[in-house]
């Protein structure tokens, strides 16, 4: 008789939502493209998210990205660089090209008022790409 086994069951662990914005890959490059296209929505559906929502889908489909969730994931980097902006550089003195860099690089995090960057974090990355001779 094979004495009794008791059988361990694997677990797969789902991603938090903020671990999969933060797992897909964004460049430089369609940041600033999306920012560009939510630039050319009409003044009235500029600060709706909906509309913002499907105008991320579509520059995301066209732009034939194999992220899932890429559409989201652009709209959480834009939302978080729109409130770091408005608390600490409101002005916008810091190089815009390091600042969409950063942006497209530096983990998300969750706050009580939604996805953010962490401030200081943050600004030590601009201040580092700033600092880099490309």
């Amino acid at each position: 008789m094979i004495p009794f086994q008791p059988q361990i069951a694997t677990v797969t662990l789902i991603a938090s939502p903020m671990e999969r914005l933060n797992a897909v890959t964004i460049s430089a490059a369609q940041l600033q493209g999306a920012l560009e296209r939510l630039a050319l929505l009409r003044g009235d559906l500029r600060d709706k998210p909906v509309a913002q929502a499907l105008a991320l889908q579509a520059f995301a489909a066209e732009e034939a990205s194999a992220e899932h969730d890429a559409a989201a994931a652009l709209h959480a980097r834009i939302v978080a660089l729109a409130r770091w902006t408005a608390a600490h550089d409101p002005h916008r003195q810091s190089d815009a090209e390091a600042v969409i860099e950063a942006a497209s690089r530096f983990p998300l995090s969750e706050s009580d008022d939604g996805v953010i960057f962490e401030p200081g974090g943050f600004q030590e990355m601009i201040l580092f790409i700033e600092e880099l001779p490309w």
